[in-house]
């Protein structure tokens, strides 16, 4: 489901402009200088503070997108970068929304797929096509009917079983047996577990180490916003439209190419609407002087698609692309040990890789 009529497409509209404010209210003084620029001109002063006459650097996910920054603006200071699933620059905010989505979908089908592989017994159904009733159910069950949750009032909808479903699909080796598991309960009327992937303490009984608000120095709770930092991060970073008839227009299509995982992606952009503008533009990297930089891309990444890093490396000079051939997001440190030989030589004795090597 996704806003279509005027009254739902209003209470999109109010509850994205509502987190706009919260944040506003709580940093906004800060807000226009958490972009990307900002933190890679930081990084070159934390590189002089330490005495480096160039920079080493290893960044995943949104951090290959920070080195690239860095490595435009100070492509002389560079010695070595990894980009481990990157992103590509040259997209703008709509076509990375939809093909993130597709991204999701795809790894969600690769774990109906293989689930028996990874889980073994474990999986919520016997085959694939098992499987994906059981989320597709599932989809339209909460739609409707919110599961309950032990130990709240909270109830597990649409959403929340979305975010366990997208959270579940970085990692399959250490997560897919929880989503498994989670996924048999909720079949059955309990959506607890799921819940707690969604969100870590919900119900006020996760016995995982590490699964609930850290601690601070004062003995208070620490809520992790992580992801708020990373929307004003990007919603800086992006240019997005000030009406919003471009979203609503873009909800079609993501709905036909991506599903659910399509229209999320896209109605999660709408925050960005009313957000301090950025000086950057979608753009083909240009540094020149840099040198080789290795690229590193995992074939079912869902969160940076592998296409991103096929086109990263093809627009950096000397661009070397490592290819890992599996599931999840990003590959160093994933234990794949041609990753890690090729990865560890170059970083450490600048040992180039073969623009199309495969792991």
């Amino acid at each position: 489901m996704y806003p279509k009529t005027g009254a739902e497409r209003s209470a999109a509209l109010a509850d994205a402009e509502k987190q706009v404010a919260s944040c506003k209210a709580h940093s906004g003084a800060v807000l226009p200088h958490v972009g990307t620029l900002d933190a890679a001109r930081d990084m070159d002063v934390l590189r002089a503070a330490l005495g480096d006459e160039k920079l080493s650097y290893l960044g995943w996910s949104y951090g290959t997108y920070l080195g690239t920054v860095y490595g435009e603006l100070f492509p002389q200071r560079v010695r070595a970068l990894v980009l481990d699933g990157a992103v590509d620059p040259s997209l703008d905010w709509s076509e990375q929304a939809v093909q993130q989505g597709k991204a999701f979908r795809k790894s969600v089908d690769d774990y109906a797929r293989k689930c028996a592989t990874v889980v073994h017994d474990a999986c919520p159904a016997t085959t694939p096509d098992g499987i994906h009733k059981v989320i597709t159910d599932l989809h339209r069950r909460t739609a409707k009917h919110p599961l309950r949750i032990k130990g709240t009032a909270e109830r597990l909808d649409q959403n929340m079983l979305l975010t366990a479903l997208t959270k579940s699909m970085y990692s399959p080796e250490s997560q897919w047996q929880d989503l498994s598991e989670a996924l048999r309960a909720a079949r059955g009327g309990d959506g607890t577990k799921l819940a707690e992937i969604a969100s870590p303490g919900i119900s006020g009984q996760s016995d995982s180490p590490g699964s609930g608000p850290e601690q601070g120095s004062s003995g208070e709770q620490a809520t992790d916003n992580s992801s708020v930092a990373i929307t004003a991060v990007n919603c800086l970073d992006q240019p997005h439209p000030r009406d919003p008839q471009p979203y609503w227009d873009l909800l079609e299509r993501a709905d036909q190419e991506a599903g659910v995982f399509g229209t999320s992606a896209v109605l999660a952009e709408l925050t960005c609407k009313d957000w301090p503008a950025g000086q950057q533009q979608p753009h083909r990297v240009n540094a020149e002087g840099l040198p080789p930089v290795l690229v590193v891309g995992t074939t079912g990444d869902p969160a940076t698609p592998y296409q991103w890093s096929q086109g990263l490396a093809a627009q950096l000079p000397g661009g070397m692309l490592l290819t890992f051939k599996g599931s999840g997001h990003t590959a160093y440190g994933r234990g794949n040990a041609c990753v890690t030989n090729a990865v560890d030589a170059y970083l450490i004795d600048l040992k180039p890789v073969p623009s199309g090597t495969t792991c």
